[in-house]
């Protein structure tokens, strides 16, 4: 096998750290780094389109969440030891104790601040930066504002731990360095803010109650997709906080209701002997435990309000008795039964 003493096997590793396949291109290996490089995307993809596409299964998706992670530290291993078998060198450390080595100093940084320091026997500065940076990572998802520190202290530690290396190590190296340190500073603010982001367009709601039976069971765990203009279509089950006339009729109030959209605005709705009647034409509810036993007068449902009802209709707390839900109240769209694995299922089905 071709060698080449020039490479750093620590290198490689940093380079996959960002993503599987970058390291194996660095060190010539571009088989094994266009494998690792589309199979990582692969099964990211898989992983996304299992967990929150509707059609498709959680389990699956946990399990190539698993394989994703188990991908990424097979590459971090087989990039180190590519380089490292090239090298053929008995004096190379797989891990560097006596010749101290600026990549792995790096690396284990990345994995938490402070330990670089500590492996290039700076104690104290290495202690004070672990400490900050444990406090710091402890109480970020208290204080938004500090979702920008923990990357930063990365970055910054990163690029100190070269800067005290001797000077003959720092030799072409500063420039690969600062635009490395500027790229793990961008991916942190992301990776930090991305729950964030996620929770403002995705939820998960445990059903309470058997309001929604036969269609949801007690404790089935329901995924919902948040829109910041959605309009509820006839047919969807949607989430919703309580709304002024749901406090007043239930004194023990609920955090959030799920119920099913019957009538959107400009609609005429009616019940009568048990049937549901949109614009004076009856429509057909596959998906109700049984038919309601009770009247509803016919009405035209304004604007921006909706009427909504459980499938479980004779059991259900909802429009009939409380009235239309105001659009604002409503959180998203129930899509998909997440949870528990023999329930899984699109929920676009019962539409």
């Amino acid at each position: 096998m071709y060698k080449n003493y020039n490479k750093d096997p620590w290198l490689a590793v940093n380079l996959s750290m960002f993503f599987p396949g970058l390291g194996q291109f660095y060190a010539g290996n571009y088989l094994q780094g266009f494998l690792f490089f589309n199979g990582q995307i692969l099964w990211l993809v898989l992983t996304v389109w299992h967990i929150f596409a509707a059609k498709g299964n959680t389990v699956t998706g946990l399990i190539c969440l698993g394989i994703t992670i188990i991908f990424y530290f097979s590459s971090l291993i087989e990039a180190h030891l590519s380089i490292y078998k090239q090298r053929n060198d008995p004096n190379l450390e797989k891990i560097p104790r006596k010749h101290k080595n600026v990549w792995f100093a790096i690396f284990i940084t990345r994995i938490l601040p402070g330990l670089g320091h500590l492996y290039l026997q700076k104690s104290i500065i290495g202690l004070l930066i672990l400490t900050a940076s444990l406090i710091v990572m402890g109480i970020d998802d208290l204080y938004s504002n500090l979702l920008l520190f923990s990357p930063l202290i990365t970055s910054l530690t990163i690029y100190h731990t070269y800067l005290i290396f001797p000077q003959k190590h720092r030799d072409r190296r500063g420039l690969l360095i600062a635009i490395m340190t500027g790229i793990i500073f961008i991916l942190g603010v992301m990776v930090n803010y991305y729950p964030q982001w996620l929770e403002k367009r995705f939820d998960k709601f445990l059903i309470p109650s058997n309001s929604m039976q036969p269609t949801l069971q007690i404790n089935d765990i329901v995924f919902v997709k948040k829109y910041p203009d959605y309009g509820p279509k006839i047919g969807d089950i949607v989430v919703f906080t309580p709304s002024e006339n749901i406090k007043k009729a239930d004194p023990d109030v609920s955090d959030y209701y799920i119920k099913r959209v019957i009538a959107t605005p400009g609609k005429k709705v009616k019940i009568q002997q048990g049937q549901v009647y949109l614009n004076n034409t009856p429509i057909q509810e596959p998906y109700i435990a049984e038919s309601p036993q009770y009247q509803l007068e016919s009405m035209i449902v304004p604007a921006n309000y909706y009427l909504v009802l459980g499938d479980n209709r004779n059991d259900s707390f909802d429009s009939h008795v409380w009235g239309l839900l105001p659009k604002d109240v409503i959180v998203g769209q129930a899509y998909k039964i997440g949870w528990p694995p023999k329930r899984i299922q699109s929920l676009d089905s019962y539409r």
